[in-house]
């Protein structure tokens, strides 16, 4: 009877920690690879918008990981799993104006728009 019980509590043991890697694989990864698909840019302009993201998500008390850039916005957020309790959360922020979004496009207020649609010259006076 003891070494049954012995078995089932190593057991429990063992099973109880294969559940908390995903959360700490999470928590340990580096900047996602979301990089790849951004082909507009220069590897220079990418590896310091990179670094401009990761260091703007680092300020950040409660969302302190970079998880996500589209267009427009990036995202910095947490996941957190212990086991019992699983936490998911994230903030959205926009790019500045000017950044690149695309083949001759900008981002604009939030929006990814085609740069040939701006005016070239002050048409006002």
């Amino acid at each position: 009877m003891q070494l049954t019980l012995f078995i089932v509590i190593v057991t429990f043991a063992h099973c109880s920690c294969d559940n908390l890697q995903p959360g700490l694989e999470v928590q340990s990864e580096s900047t996602p690879n979301i990089f790849e698909k951004i082909n507009y840019m220069s590897e220079k302009c990418k590896q310091k918008l990179r670094e401009d993201l990761v260091k703007k998500c680092g300020e950040s008390s409660y969302q302190t990981q970079f998880v996500l850039v589209s267009e427009c916005t990036y995202k910095c957020g947490e996941e957190h799993n212990n086991g019992q309790t699983r936490a998911k959360t994230s903030q959205e922020f926009r790019l500045n104006d000017w950044t690149p979004c695309g083949h001759d496009r900008v981002c604009r207020e939030g929006i990814c728009i085609d740069r040939c649609s701006l005016p070239f010259v002050n048409l006002k006076n």
